[in-house]
């Protein structure tokens, strides 16, 4: 069963019968959830003007739970329609800025108390681990501190699990799909090569480039020409190497990947494992997006194949 609710300061809306259309949409890369949907029911003129939160249930399952972007209710005809888009909390790690200098003894638990204080359904995967530091420069948002942190202790990047718990790690326990031609609306293969670079050069100290470089042989095999050039990052400064490899695994970030439509509304989470013959064994799942309209509810997963999710 699929259900919406629409929370305010002191309403609460929950639709379980009139939902025309919806999409959630959840990829290891971006920061939060996203959601939008459709509904209609014997709604007032003013029954939502206060509304701020909204949540999106799989068969009681959360799947979503995020602030709204915009809501917009319409009477006509003596027919109430309402239609809501939203992104999940953990955006407001892109929204607020990290005071720029020299952090040391950086743990993500400290980052994640520290600076913002966040609402309490921002969760994240507990780490005290404060061997490294971050150094910020100015206009930088949490998530980047985040994603800095995540590739200096681990060499990963940071994902949002269930609806808004930042991990590091892929979860220790998981559903592993088993992926069956004859049970699937469909299945594809998709390369996207429109972000790689073929070459990466950073300055040194003195200003000086041509003692860091990086080079991207898949983008060479591809006959891709891309170069960036980079001031020295000072949030590498332990091993300046590493500044222009995470650049160079980021702009690779789902080079390939592979999808699975399933019928119905599927309880999957970022970070399930895929298992589809010799081709996909326990690869992770890395984006979700979930539909319903008047045709039904389908589901697709999908997995990549890029620096970060190498299997």
């Amino acid at each position: 069963m699929i259900q919406l609710v629409l929370m305010g300061k002191n309403s609460k809306t929950q639709i379980s019968s009139g939902i025309a259309s919806f999409t959630l949409d959840k990829e290891m890369y971006t920061p939060y959830s996203q959601l939008t949907a459709a509904a209609y029911g014997s709604f007032s003129l003013t029954q939502f003007a206060d509304v701020s939160r909204v949540q999106l249930l799989v068969n009681g399952t959360e799947m979503h739970f995020g602030t709204v972007e915009q809501c917009r209710l319409t009477l006509e005809n003596g027919i109430a329609r309402v239609q809501i888009s939203s992104r999940g909390l953990t955006a407001m790690l892109l929204q607020n800025q990290l005071e720029p200098g020299l952090h040391t003894a950086m743990s993500l638990d400290r980052l994640m108390q520290e600076f913002v204080s966040f609402p309490k359904e921002i969760t994240w995967e507990s780490s005290t681990d404060t061997s490294n530091y971050l150094f910020v420069k100015e206009n930088t948002s949490l998530w980047d501190g985040a994603a800095n942190l995540t590739y200096k202790l681990c060499q990963r990047y940071p994902f949002v699990y269930h609806a808004n718990e930042v991990r590091m790690h892929l979860p220790e326990s998981y559903r592993t799909f088993h992926m069956q031609p004859g049970s699937l609306l469909g299945m594809g293969m998709v390369t996207d090569q429109s972000r790689i670079y073929s070459s990466f050069s950073m300055a040194d100290t003195d200003g000086t480039y041509g003692k860091f470089q990086e080079n991207d042989t898949l983008a060479e095999e591809r006959g891709l020409v891309r170069s960036r050039k980079l001031s020295l990052d000072r949030q590498y400064l332990y091993d300046p190497q590493q500044a222009l490899v995470f650049r160079r695994k980021f702009a690779g970030r789902g080079l390939l990947s592979y999808y699975f439509d399933l019928i119905g509304a599927v309880e999957a989470d970022l970070g399930d494992r895929i298992t589809y013959g010799s081709a996909l064994l326990d690869a992770p799942v890395t984006h979700i997006r979930m539909t319903g309209n008047q045709n039904g509810v389908r589901t697709r997963l999908e997995a990549y194949r890029d620096e970060f999710y190498p299997v």
